[in-house]
Order: C-alpha cells, then structure tokens, then sequence
C-alpha cells in the first residue's frame, strides 16, 4: 500500500545558474561572496562557509551523479545551503550538509542502476533501500542520515524539479527502525578506551611532554639552523676538506644516508646531501666529481654510521638512561609531529575537551592563578565551544592541572612566534608546504592518524629495547583510536575511579559532580551529564550485583527494610538465572526505567524518598539527593551495608583519638567531639549493626 502526497505539488521554480550558493551564510574574513560557487557549477566549494580554525576541505562535487539526478541533488543542495526549509525540517549546518550529500550520493547511484527516475519509485522500492542500508552494518547514527537523506526527497519535493510521491517513515519496516533507534538515541555509543591501552598511552604520552621534549625541540633548532646555513665559502672543495678533517680529528664516522628502497644494499653509504647541508650548498655540489672521490676516501678511513646523527645528545631519561643513542636529521620531523600527538591526548584526556575545542587552543591560552606568594593553584584554559552553539563558536574557560599545562608549552614551543593556534600543521611537514592555506589547523582524521603513527612508534620502541610497555594489540592489530573516545572515556574513569588521578583529592561523590564543569567548561558542553549518565550506570551494576548475590549480608538501618524490597525489585529486570546483565546499554535501560533510587557512599547507602528527605534536594533534581547536605545519623532514608558500618567505625575510631588527646583541645571541640562521639555515632551503630557475612 502506498501513501501518496494528499496536495498537490507544486513546481519547482528554476534557480539561476548564476545564482551564489553560500548566499546567507556568514563567510570566512578573507572570503568574498562574489567569489565563491554557483549553481550552474558542477563542484561547489563549501570551505569559505566553514568557520572553524580546524580546516578541511569540504566539496559537494556532482559529476559523478547523471542527468536529471544531479540536477535533483542540486536543487535539495542549494535549498538546505540557503536555508529554504520546509515547514518542520531543521536548518543543517555546514558539515552535516557535506554528509548527508554523502548519503543522498550513495541513494541516487542506487537508484540510477536501474535506471528507474524517483517519480517511478513505490513503497517496494523504498524497502528495497532500507533493507540495502541495514545490510551495510552500519552504526545506528550513520543508518539513520542515510535513511533521512532519502527522505529529504520528499520533505523537499516543492524545491525539486524531481521527488519520491511517498514518504518513507510511513513504510512499517521504515517506522519500527525508527523506534527501535529512538529508545537508545540518547545513549552514548562512543566505545571507550580500553583500561590496558589507555594507561600505557598516557604514560608515553607523558613521558614526551616531560621527558623527551626538551631533545626533540632541540633537535628540531639544530635541524634549522643547518637548513638555514650559507655556503661555507667560494670553494666547495675547500670548504668540504676542512670539514672531513674535523670529522678526523674526532674520529668520528660519516653520516649515513637513509637506506633506499629496492636497492638489496644493506652497507650504508655516506649522506653527500647531509655533508651538503652542513657546508651549505646544494647537494649536487658533492655528488660528482673531486668531490665524491674526496668523501668516498674519507669513509673507507673513518666508517659510516648507522645514521645522520645531530650533535644534539638525547638527555632526557627513560628508567635512568637516556631514550635515545642520537636523533637523526632525517628522523626530526617525524619525532616533531609525535610530540605534537602526545600533547593532544594529554590536553584531550585530561581536560575532557572535544576535539573542535583543542584546536582552537591559541597562544597564551593558559592562564596561572597564583596566591600572594607566587604559588600557582589553579590552570585556566581558555577555548571556543561549538556543540550546540552557533558557527562562530562561544568563548569558554576549563579548569586542569599541572600536566595540561606543561602539554600546552610543549605546542607553544613547536609553533613559529607568528602562528597563533597551537594545532596547525608544523612548518616542517610536507603538508605545512603543500598547502594553499600555511598554518591550517588539521582536522580529526589527522589526529587520528597521528595517533595511530604515535602507538606505532611506542609499540617499535618497545620491541627494539625489550620493554613490556607497549600497547597491546587485538587479534595481532593495533588500536584504531579516535578523537572522540578520549573524552568518553574520560567521563568512564570519572564515574568509576573516586580515589584515581583526577579525582583522587576529593573524598564525596558529589564534590566530583560539582567538579565536571570545570573539566568541561561551561555547563552547556555536556560533559557533566556525560559523567552522570556514567555514575548512574555503575551504581546500576553495583545495585544489580547486589541483587544477584544470594549471600549478601541484609542492610539494616533505618531504611534497610526498604533497600531490600528495591533491590529485590531490581532483580527481577537486571538478573537473569543468578547472572546480572552485563551489556551496557540494556543495563541503562532497565536502570532508566526501574531506578530504584539506592545511592551507595562511603558511609552510608541512601534509598532516597523525598518526602522523607532531610537534605532538601534542588527543586530542579527532585528525585536525586542533595548529598552536599545529608545528614545520615538522623534521616530515615539511612541504609547500611557492612562497609558503611566499618567506615562509620573506622571514623570513631579517630574520633576516639582525638578525643584521647583532649588536653589539646579547646573545651567546646571537645564537647562536640563527644556529643557526635556518644551521642550520635556510637548510639547510631549499636542500633544499626548489620548482619555478619555467612
């Protein structure tokens, strides 16, 4: 059964093909309106609306599209570009249109195979599609801009001079993806870095900040400062013999030249380009003649080295020996974008930004917040947020610690004096040279390539020394990482891991929920209910573990009562034949829909009721509790379990001392030391005690 458009269509008026594309949209500073694309265009260049620092180049390119398709494509293009919407349909920036250009590419050649034109197609067809896109395994975010771009050919079938007559969300194989998507859509799908990689990542990412920064800086100055040499005086020869006879009297063998592909030669041979450099003249000038006479005589006297060596030693150490016998001329550039990489993850891990944020990082982003006597207590990092802001991006301000702000000077030191942001293509890399805009920010994919080259190396550097720090591989490859894990991950580590490196100073679980804003800047970037969605997750599986355990000792309390009637609740959705469910999503599921409400601390497990509640939550979060203000040993929502009850000893215990040394201590501390000591905690634990382990 098909469900034609019950009005009538209206034709699509023709667009000039002289007509701007761009027009409306705001432009970058060095664009000019009049220059960019137009309709009648076969490629149309969407950089000069792209905002961001981090560039990359943006085309919607409709050659490869046959007549009249492309001109459907073109027409959907220019209405989504200039923002003439139909009733409904939200206006999409400039990155998601080059996406779903993408995916309308991909249904049109679909289409065009058979040869069918879209006025033909019925509700078969539009199956057909569907059940296609299911078939390509693709994640459910990419499914669904593939299925929307299908449907943007009828939401927009009165600005196109061709259309679909049905629409497709009305196909019942269409509408049940749509629902089964809906109920996880506000998930977060990203997968997190494993425990085993991250942490050697990090600590090598480490240790080139700290440690092997300062040799390839130098390294790199060394390599300029050969690079920039005059010739050493109006003889070559002259110039080249004085040069191997310091070479002599060190006793020094000649730089080797990096071993070329095919050759089968495993004998190095002297670098005549790097003896050129150091002279100052053109290679050439030592390849030929006297010359090369001249440096082949000097290598059979002296040697040749594995390498082209700097005089620059490596002094940073790795377990009290220098990382490296020497750092190669040729090998600087690479070692320069390592470093640049292990900056990113380090910024990126431990400051919880996105990736668009690092990279518009400038110079002199890091403002120190010293005390009177000069002593810094607090890292101020200063960026542009974009998630859901505008094009231009929002000013924002992260708080970090002591190591993001040694991973920004690392940056600042690699950049020219004259380039701004932190994250553009070194002047030393081939891409800095190609490029038609020096000094372009790279964009995700390159970091995420870098990222891969940085575990590469790390992975080389470990195979070479015998060291059992390496990142280990799955199935005999190495982790594919990318940009938007760090930060999923890090909100993992938060959630779980109270006493680990972040959070390791702060004792209450919601002293860490008032921290998030200031790994994430302004409220508004997410990042905080990122985190909570992940403490919501691990008390679902601490709760559901407790619910499995058959021999789990009672809680007791004055809620204890209650917090076993929760659990055992609970159980009926999350265990299965003594097994608690494990796969994350469901678990976020049934915890969303059957929250029993039990809040695990250190010294108390709360089953929250607010009508009961003596912390007074916000009226905006009424069903979580305020545990800034709780007040265990009086309010009813009080559960313990074995663990509350040796904390809660544990504490009298150092009251007890406390109280012992009373000399010391002022006359009403010490009255309310024993006040809480005898009147409340004592009596509070005598009454509550639970039940011992069988």
């Amino acid at each position: 059964m098909t469900h034609p458009a019950t009005e009538p269509v209206p034709e699509a008026g023709p667009v000039p093909g002289d007509a701007l594309v761009l027009t409306g949209r705001p432009l970058r500073p060095e664009a000019r309106l009049e220059q960019t694309s137009r309709f009648a265009d076969d490629i149309w260049v969407l950089d000069p609306a792209w905002l961001r620092a981090d560039r990359k180049p943006m085309t919607l390119n409709f050659t490869s599209l046959p007549q009249p398709l492309a001109a459907t494509a073109k027409h959907l293009c220019h209405a989504l570009l200039t923002e003439d919407l139909p009733a409904g349909e939200p206006p999409l920036s400039i990155d998601s249109i080059r996406t779903y250009f993408s995916c309308l590419h991909a249904f049109l050649l679909w289409v065009h195979a058979p040869g069918r034109p879209l006025a033909e197609l019925n509700g078969d067809d539009l199956d057909a599609y569907h059940h296609h896109v299911v078939g390509l395994r693709l994640c459910p975010s990419s499914t669904r801009r593939y299925r929307r771009a299908v449907r943007m050919l009828w939401a927009y079938r009165t600005r196109l001079p061709h259309h679909l007559t049905e629409d497709p969300v009305r196909r019942p194989v269409w509408q049940a993806l749509a629902r089964a998507h809906s109920s996880h859509a506000a998930e977060n799908r990203t997968d997190r870095i494993s425990e085993p990689v991250l942490g050697p990542l990090l600590i090598w990412a480490m240790r080139w900040v700290e440690d092997f920064s300062d040799d390839v800086l130098q390294a790199r100055d060394e390599r300029d400062r050969i690079d920039a040499r005059s010739p050493a005086g109006p003889d070559p020869l002259t110039a080249l013999d004085g040069l191997l006879a310091d070479y002599r009297r060190r006793g020094q063998p000649l730089p080797a030249a990096p071993p070329r592909l095919g050759t089968g030669s495993k004998d190095p041979v002297p670098s005549t380009a790097f003896l050129a450099r150091l002279l100052g003249y053109p290679e050439d000038r030592m390849k030929k003649g006297q010359a090369r006479r001249v440096i082949a005589g000097a290598a059979r006297e002296l040697g040749v080295d594995t390498d082209c060596y700097l005089s620059q030693p490596a002094r940073g150490l790795l377990n009290g020996r220098p990382w490296a016998d020497g750092i190669s001329y040729y090998e600087t550039g690479k070692l320069e974008k390592l470093l640049h990489i292990a900056c990113w993850i380090v910024i990126a891990y431990l400051s919880g930004m996105r990736d668009s944020e690092i990279k518009h990082l400038k110079r002199g982003c890091l403002i120190l917040q010293r005390t009177p006597d000069g002593t810094v207590y607090r890292h101020r990092l200063h960026s542009l947020a974009f998630k859901g802001e505008n094009a231009h991006g929002v000013p924002a301000a992260w708080i970090v610690t002591a190591p993001v702000a040694r991973a920004i000077a690392v940056p600042e030191r690699l950049q020219p004096d004259n380039q701004p942001y932190l994250f553009t293509f070194l002047p030393s890399s081939h891409h800095h040279r190609q490029s038609p805009t020096p000094g372009a920010v790279f964009d995700s994919n390159t970091t995420n390539t870098g990222i891969t080259a940085l575990i590469g190396w790390i992975n080389a550097y470990c195979a070479r020394h015998a060291r059992p720090d390496g990142i280990p591989t799955t199935q005999g490859r190495l982790p594919h990482l990318t940009t938007r894990q760090f930060r999923r991950t890090l909100a993992w580590f938060i959630a779980r891991r109270p006493g680990g490196t972040i959070a390791g100073a702060l004792q209450y679980r919601h002293q860490r929920i008032q921290m998030f804003e200031g790994y994430a800047g302004t409220s508004t970037s997410g990042f905080r209910d990122e985190v909570e969605a992940e403490e919501a997750l691990t008390r679902g599986q601490v709760l559901a573990d407790m619910a499995a355990d058959p021999d789990r000792p009672r809680l007791t309390g004055p809620a204890g009562a209650e917090a076993e009637a929760r659990l055992t609740a609970l159980a009926q959705y999350a265990v299965f034949d003594g097994k608690v469910v494990t796969d994350e999503a469901r678990l976020r599921r049934i915890i969303a829909r059957h929250d029993p409400h039990l809040y695990p601390g250190r010294f108390l497990t709360c089953v929250y009721n607010p009508d009961r509640a003596l912390c007074r939550p916000a009226a905006t979060a009424p069903d979580i509790p305020a545990m800034a203000d709780c007040q265990p040993l009086a309010c009813r929502n009080t559960a313990l379990t074995p663990d509350n009850h040796r904390a809660l000893t544990e504490h009298m215990a150092e009251l007890t001392a406390s109280l012992a040394d009373g000399d010391r201590l002022a006359p009403y501390l010490r009255h309310r030391l024993t006040e809480q000591h005898t009147t409340a905690t004592e009596a509070f634990l005598t009454r509550h005690t639970p039940e011992t382990s069988p």
